[in-house]
């Protein structure tokens, strides 16, 4: 085993040696360093009319040095501005001038050796360079059904997408016109894609606010030609770094309201749309409240909400067109996430809600949406049950003074009937007759059984009322004109 270590370290001596002895006996004269040579994938292009590159250009180059090897590179487009590589290829962005379509653009390329010496005849190649127009298109927010409203009140939500064969980056604005192109445009830099509009008045047309991309941040010049209780359409078109434009672009049409008051009734159910609607309505006029605007969130045309926003962003804005909130719907899963996504500023700006929603008994005691409500949580099912639910004929009992006493109705029995419990800065107003449900029959519920809470202000002003039961159910007593001039003028002051 030594001896086989011990040749291969005698025999490299050896060969050292040899080589330094041998070194020193050569005569003659040291070549001088040649220059590399650079070469392009062609040498000439010939292209004419439409047929000319688009300004997105890639260029491969390569060199052969006969002495060495190729270190490096050096390009230009002027033969004055020189740019180091160790690439064999780029991609390329072309400026055209404004105001041109043309340009035939010059590349020069060479390559510098071990030794540092560069090619003295650089590569040369030109292309005939062509801009192309850019596109433009609109976008709606994508789900089954989408948020693609045929009707809004004067808040209004649009995106779009923009194109350039040349490289997106090539585009320098969109031109925006409501209804009419003879109307003075808007001009929204590249950097946004999408914009808010809000009528500035009730008078029509109207100018409306900007507002840019999801920033929101305000254009300084307002967009002119809404037509309010009429159809509407947004009209857009690209413009790029040379001055070349789109052809018009134009959005889907949207009837705009004009708000006829202060009170929104929010009309969240899924099914019954309209029979829950004429309940609240005609109980509201019962009473003297005879002003007020409707929206469905959950009616569906087609593929599409009728008047869901295309975003909470934008919900939220209609939302802070009033001052008091009617909500009404069979899915809190659905109104309670919304809610709370959306009125954080209508609450800021001391607007009145109240909600009537189903809880289900599947509903987390702790669900998330619940934070914004006067619900601090849910009471729990205890061990065997499976719903809490209220008879025919249950009493639901006020726990304040000058309440009506309510009972649901006679002849139908409720499947879901949650109770919670309130949170710190809230009041219970009612509770209810209980049962809580078993695989084996069914007995009253003696834990906590509230059904209706409200929130106060720091001035004792009512600004928010839940009740875990929906209304039209508890006109056993006949008395639901007591019980909304209760909620709707006492409480509310409409």
């Amino acid at each position: 085993m030594f001896r086989s270590i011990v040749k291969p370290i005698l025999f490299a001596g050896v060969i050292a040696i040899c080589f330094s002895t041998c070194k020193e006996n050569l005569t003659g004269d040291l070549k001088p360093n040649l220059a590399p040579e650079t070469h392009t994938i062609v040498d000439t292009i010939m292209r004419f009319g439409n047929d000319r590159f688009k300004t997105q250009i890639s260029i491969l180059w390569w060199g052969e040095d006969p002495d060495g090897f190729v270190r490096s590179y050096e390009y230009s487009t002027d033969k004055q501005n020189w740019f180091t590589t160790t690439k064999q290829d780029s991609l390329f962005l072309v400026n055209i001038p404004l105001g041109q379509d043309t340009l035939d653009f010059a590349f020069y390329v060479r390559a510098i050796d071990n030794q540092g010496k560069k090619d003295p005849t650089a590569a040369y190649i030109v292309f005939p360079v062509k801009n192309s127009p850019p596109s433009v298109q609109f976008e709606y927010a994508v789900g089954n059904p989408k948020r693609k409203p045929d009707m809004s009140f004067p808040v209004l939500k649009f995106n779009w997408k923009g194109n350039d064969p040349d490289g997106d980056e090539n585009i320098a604005f969109y031109e925006l016109y409501l209804n009419d192109t003879n109307n003075n445009p808007v001009l929204i830099d590249a950097v946004f894609s999408s914009l808010i509009l809000k009528a500035k008045s009730t008078s029509s047309p109207a100018d409306c606010d900007v507002y840019q991309g999801n920033s929101l941040n305000l254009h300084e010049h307002p967009m002119e030609g809404l037509y309010l209780n009429d159809t509407n359409q947004l009209i857009i078109r690209a413009v790029d770094i040379v001055g070349e434009k789109s052809p018009y672009v134009y959005s889907y049409k949207i009837y705009v309201r004009n708000p006829v008051s202060t009170t929104l009734l929010v009309n969240a159910y899924s099914t019954s749309i309209a029979a829950r609607e004429i309940f609240y309505t005609q109980n509201l006029d019962a009473i003297g409240v005879t002003s007020y605007d409707v929206t469905r969130l959950q009616e569906v045309n087609g593929d599409h909400f009728t008047e869901l926003a295309p975003d909470n962003i934008t919900q939220s804005m209609i939302f802070n067109l009033f001052e008091t909130i009617i909500w009404f719907g069979k899915s809190i899963d659905f109104s309670m996430a919304l809610a709370q996504r959306t009125s954080n500023e209508f609450f800021e700006n001391d607007g009145k809600m109240f909600m009537a929603v189903e809880i289900s008994s599947s509903i987390s005691e702790q669900a998330g949406y619940l934070d914004f409500s006067p619900i601090d949580s849910l009471v729990g099912l205890p061990k065997g049950a499976i719903a809490f639910r209220l008879e025919k004929g249950s009493d639901v009992n006020p726990l304040q003074a000058g309440w009506p006493q309510l009972k649901t109705d006679p002849n139908k029995f409720i499947a879901s009937a949650r109770p919670f419990y309130e949170d710190f800065t809230s009041v219970p107003l009612y509770d209810a007759v209980i049962m809580k449900s078993t695989s084996s029959g069914s007995e009253i519920w003696t834990g906590k059984s509230t059904v209706m809470a409200k929130r106060e202000n720091s001035l004792g002003k009512t600004t928010f009322i839940i009740s875990s039961l929906e209304l039209h159910n508890l006109n056993g007593n006949g008395n639901f004109n007591a019980l909304f001039t209760k909620l709707f003028i006492d409480e509310f002051e409409l």
